[in-house]
């Protein structure tokens, strides 16, 4: 089983939290202490050695060889909580004092075991000081001297445990800190569940719909304004563009369906009947011409589709010249000439007073002409009028061709560049197009890196407008 993320970051966070702990208890404490001994034993040594030095200056002026005899003991009161103890040359305790209380009840008069050198290395000791205290006290040495002469020596003590608890102390404030710290982290911990880890999950579970072909799950609610939201939304539309595609998909098989179907059926009723004898011989000549026309209705169907399905993804391939526009609209009327005659058609033309060439795909831009003009023509109502303008417009040359026809249904606009897409209106008059000559302008026009808009009033009429770049001479 696969570890979620919520998981990584807990164990993450988990390990953070423990060795953080770690770190304090076995780093930290040691280092807080080893700084305490380090000032408590400076300050030690310090306090020892100015009492050396009052012990030796009251000897110098009192002429006194014996320590006890000084008058500098009769007013002398240790500071803080340091003990001390005074031994003369002989290593006899001459002076000692006990604020602790922590003396063993046998105390010697002299310390036979003790060694000045000891103190020279560390400059302290912690020990019992030879058994004199009941728990480890820290020692400090220093020597009463005067020129060459060791009278005696002066070792201050103090207890470990003060420098511990103080340890302690500092230690305990750290680790309220550090109970504080991870406290507060933990509002990086909801913080990465509410705009991470949920939205992901929620992420992660729409994709697992749409792997199933579950297009119209709505579970997907991230609102994020970052660039999860933006993966979020990237799914969402990719949902909705293949639950639209499956749609088409389906529109497309019945559209092909349709169109194949309906020739078919009628190529092979009209044949079956000339072979039974329902339709007499001297009949056969018009059925025949019948057939020829639906056949020649699947021939252009097949071609069309064959043009469509041999583009790239780019796009048609497109050779550019430069040639005159006008020239392509007149011998691109003529051709319908005949069809416009038989519905009554009024085919208008109206050129700019200023002509420009234009640098496009001659062959393609005539194509597209081609297909406009034969669905204004189909979709046109008997005795009315198309119009064909061609303007200036900055760079561009822009060629207009509108009809007054039955129009576009408004729900329809956005899918007429659909492959064998026709509209419910259309079906009933449009008996030879095959659906995709819309889309095959759609496809030419994007190629030239140009636009096509279409403006349809249902029962009034439709208006395909398209851009050509002018040609730089």
């Amino acid at each position: 089983m696969k570890n979620s993320i919520l998981t990584k970051f807990f164990i993450g966070y988990f390990s953070f939290a423990v060795f953080g702990f770690m770190i304090i208890t076995y780093w930290s404490t040691n280092l807080i202490y080893n700084h305490l001994l380090k000032e408590n034993v400076e300050e030690l040594s310090a306090y020892s050695q100015i009492i050396a030095d009052d012990i030796s200056n009251a000897m110098n002026n009192s002429g006194d060889e014996i320590l006890d005899n000084c008058s500098f003991f009769q007013n002398f009161k240790p500071l803080k909580n340091y003990n001390v103890t005074i031994l003369d040359s002989n290593k006899k305790i001459v002076y000692a004092t006990d604020k602790s209380g922590n003396l063993n009840n046998t105390t010697p008069t002299v310390v036979n075991d003790f060694n000045p050198s000891v103190y020279s290395h560390d400059k302290h000791q912690i020990n019992n000081f030879y058994n004199i205290y009941k728990t480890k006290i820290i020692s400090v040495m220093n020597p009463i001297s005067n020129s060459d002469t060791t009278y005696g020596y002066v070792v201050t003590h103090m207890p470990r445990y003060v420098v511990k608890e103080s340890s302690y102390d500092i230690t305990f404030i750290i680790y309220v800190t550090y109970i504080i710290i991870l406290a507060l982290s933990l509002i990086i911990f909801f913080n990465f569940m509410w705009f991470i880890y949920l939205p992901l999950k929620q992420i992660r579970l729409a994709a697992m719909e749409y792997a199933k072909g579950n297009f119209e799950y709505d579970g997907l609610k991230v609102n994020n304004d970052d660039e999860i939201g933006d993966v979020a939304s990237s799914l969402k539309y990719m949902s909705k563009q293949l639950n639209n595609s499956r749609k088409y998909q389906k529109n497309f098989i019945s559209n092909i369906s349709h169109d194949f179907r309906s020739p078919l059926t009628s190529i092979k009723g009209y044949l079956e009947a000339m072979i039974d004898g329902t339709i007499p011989p001297e009949d056969h000549s018009k059925y025949l011409s019948i057939v020829l026309s639906e056949a020649n209705r699947l021939e252009k169907l097949t071609s069309g589709l064959r043009e469509l399905n041999s583009w790239n993804s780019t796009g048609p391939e497109l050779l550019f010249e430069e040639f005159n526009m006008e020239n392509v609209i007149a011998s691109t009327v003529e051709t319908f000439q005949g069809s416009c005659e038989k519905k009554h058609i009024e085919l208008i033309i109206q050129f700019p007073q200023k002509h420009y060439n234009v640098c496009a795909d001659k062959g393609k831009i005539e194509q597209v002409l081609y297909n406009l003009l034969d669905n204004a023509i189909k979709f046109s109502n008997m005795n009315s009028k198309i119009i064909i303008k061609l303007y200036n417009k900055g760079d561009k040359v822009y060629c207009s061709v509108k009809d007054f026809g039955m129009g576009i249904p408004s729900t329809s606009l956005d899918k007429i560049w659909q492959r064998f897409y026709k509209t419910d209106l259309s079906r009933g008059r449009d008996k030879t197009g095959s659906g995709i000559g819309l889309s095959i302008v759609k496809e030419i026009i994007l190629a030239h890196n140009e636009t096509i808009d279409v403006i349809s009033t249902e029962g009034v009429g439709t208006e395909f407008v398209f851009s050509i770049k002018k040609a730089k001479s």
